[in-house]
């Protein structure tokens, strides 16, 4: 019962951590399009930055 349990834990755990990493590399694939627009003048700067 215990390995069970332990192998249970060991694949939701993986999981998680598979849609935590997606979600990172989403979130920076956002990030870098955004960044993209913004440097070829077709994204308005709405946030007051140095690179404004």
């Amino acid at each position: 019962m215990m390995l069970s349990r332990t192998a249970d834990h060991l694949f939701w755990m993986s999981r998680y951590t598979e849609r935590a990493v997606q979600r990172a590399e989403g979130a920076l694939s956002t990030q870098h399009r955004v960044r993209a627009q913004h440097a070829r003048g077709s994204l308005p700067c709405l946030i007051k930055e140095v690179a404004c």
